[in-house]
C-alpha cells in the first residue's frame, strides 16, 4: 500500500482455495476499508466465478465501479502463481466510468467505440481509457481501433486481453457500474480514468530485428501469405532457422513460432507478431494480430537480458511518463508467451527485476494474450511484450 496527499492505491493477493474467500480477501487488502474509485480484479480461470466476483466488489463495499478478466496467472510484489489479484486506487481528484460490451452484441470495432464512449463522462486534466478484451480473437486491433475513434488522438489506450491459461476455449470478464456483478464471457470492458495528476504509459519487449527488411505482399487480417513475393512460410523457415520437421508436427511448430516472432515497422519502435500456426499446402503463417499488406516486416530475434528486463523496463518508462510525479501504484500487464521465452528461472527473475525497479512502489497485474498501449496514431495492439500504468 502506497499513500499520498489523501490518494492511494492497494493491491491485494490470496491463495485460498475457494474462490469467493480469495476473492473477498484479496479485495480487502487492496482496499483496506477505504473508499474505492476503481476496484480492478484479475483471477486464474479456476478462481474465474461468479461467487469470486461477488465477493470480491461486496468486500469492497458493495458500490464501486469494478472491471476484470481471467488470466493465464498472476503477480505483484508478494509473487506469482495461479492467484486471485485485486488493485484499486481512490481519493481526492479521481474519478472513473466504465462499461461492459457482451460478445456478439456487434462486431469488435463496435465493441471498442461502445466500451470507450465511457470517456465521455470523464472531465478531469488527464484522461486515459483501460480496456480488457478477448484474447482469443485475431481482431483485436480493431477493438483498438474502435477505442482510439472514441478517444481521439489526445487519451491514450492501455490495457490486455483476458487469456484463459494456454487452452484457447473461453475467457471471462468481472463488471460492475457499482450495482451487481456480471460475468461475461469473452466480451470487451472499458474504465475511462480522470486524475487530477499524470498518469503514465511505458512499453517494451525485448526483441531486436534482424536481417533485412520484407515486405506483406499477400495477407488477410492475421494470416501472412506471401513476404516478399514468395510463400509467407517458406522465408519464415528459411529467416528463423526453423527445423523443416516442425513442419509436420503443429504442437512442435506453435511451442518454436510463439517465442520466434515477426516485428512489423513502427515510428515508435516495432509491433511484434507472434505466429502461432502454419499451413503447409497454402504456405500461409498465422499471427495472433492483424498483419497489413504493404507493411514492413523484420524477423526478431530475443536479447536474452532486455527480455528479461522488459517487465522493469516498462513500468520505469510509465513512471518516467509522470514527468517528476511520485508514482502511487502502476498496473502491469506482461504476455504469457514471453513465460515460454523466458522459462521458469528467468520468469522469476524478471518478476525480481520489476519489483527492484519499483521500490516501495505497489504494483499488479497479468499474463495476458495481447498488451494494448496507444500513445500516438491507431495501432496499439501488441504480443510479446509488457505494458504498464503508472498512477500518481
Amino acid at each position: 500500500m502506497h499513500e499520498s496527499r489523501e490518494r492511494w492505491f492497494g493491491v491485494g493477493r490470496s491463495l485460498l482455495s475457494d474462490p469467493a474467500a480469495a476473492g473477498a480477501a484479496a479485495a480487502r487488502d487492496a482496499v483496506a476499508d477505504r473508499r474505492a474509485t476503481l476496484l480492478v480484479v484479475f483471477a486464474s480461470l479456476p478462481y474465474a466465478t461468479q461467487a469470486m466476483a461477488e465477493a470480491a466488489h461486496r468486500a469492497a463495499g458493495g458500490d464501486v465501479p469494478m472491471i476484470g478478466c481471467s488470466t493465464a496467472g498472476e503477480f505483484s510484489p508478494d509473487g506469482r502463481g495461479e492467484t486471485v489479484v485485486v488493485l484499486a486506487f481512490g481519493g481526492t481528484g479521481f474519478v472513473t466510468s466504465v462499461r461492459a460490451v457482451p460478445e456478439g452484441s456487434c462486431d469488435l470495432r463496435e465493441a471498442g467505440m461502445r466500451a470507450a464512449s465511457c470517456l465521455d463522462d470523464i472531465d478531469r486534466e488527464f484522461r486515459t481509457v483501460l480496456l480488457l478484451g478477448d484474447g482469443r480473437s485475431s481482431d483485436q486491433q480493431e477493438m483498438v481501433r474502435g477505442a482510439y475513434a472514441v478517444a481521439g488522438a489526445g487519451v491514450p489506450l492501455i490495457g490486455a486481453c483476458a487469456a484463459d491459461g494456454l487452452t484457447q476455449t473461453s475467457t471471462r470478464h468481472f463488471f460492475s457500474d457499482g450495482t451487481g456483478v456480471q460475468v461475461l464471457t469473452n466480451g470487451v470492458l472499458a474504465a475511462a480514468l480522470g486524475s487530477d495528476a499524470p498518469l503514465g504509459l511505458g512499453l517494451a519487449h525485448g526483441w531486436r530485428k534482424t536481417g533485412e527488411p520484407m515486405v506483406v505482399t499477400r495477407s488477410h487480417q492475421g494470416k501472412i501469405f506471401e513476404l516478399d513475393g514468395e510463400r509467407a512460410l517458406d522465408v519464415y523457415v528459411r529467416r528463423s532457422g526453423a527445423s523443416p520437421d516442425l513442419l509436420t508436427d503443429p504442437a512442435a511448430f506453435f511451442g518454436f513460432a510463439t517465442v520466434h516472432p515477426l516485428g512489423l515497422s513502427r515510428r515508435t519502435g516495432e509491433d511484434l507478431r507472434v505466429i502461432f500456426a502454419a499451413d503447409v499446402e497454402e504456405g500461409s503463417i498465422s499471427g495472433l494480430a492483424d498483419t497489413p499488406e504493404g507493411a514492413m516486416a523484420w524477423y526478431m530475434e530475443a536479447d536474452p537480458d532486455a527480455v528479461t528486463g522488459a517487465a522493469a523496463a516498462a513500468a520505469t518508462a510509465a513512471v518516467d511518463a509522470l514527468g517528476g510525479a511520485d508514482p502511487l501504484g502502476v498496473f502491469v500487464f506482461d504476455c504469457c508467451v514471453r513465460g515460454l521465452a523466458l522459462g521458469p528461472e528467468g520468469t522469476d527473475a524478471a518478476g525480481k527485476q520489476l519489483a527492484e525497479a519499483l521500490g516501495d512502489v505497489p504494483f499488479g497485474g497479468f499474463y495476458s494474450n495481447g498488451e494494448i498501449v496507444r500513445t500516438t496514431g491507431a495501432k496499439g495492439m501488441h504480443h510479446l511484450t509488457v505494458a504498464a500504468l503508472a498512477v500518481s
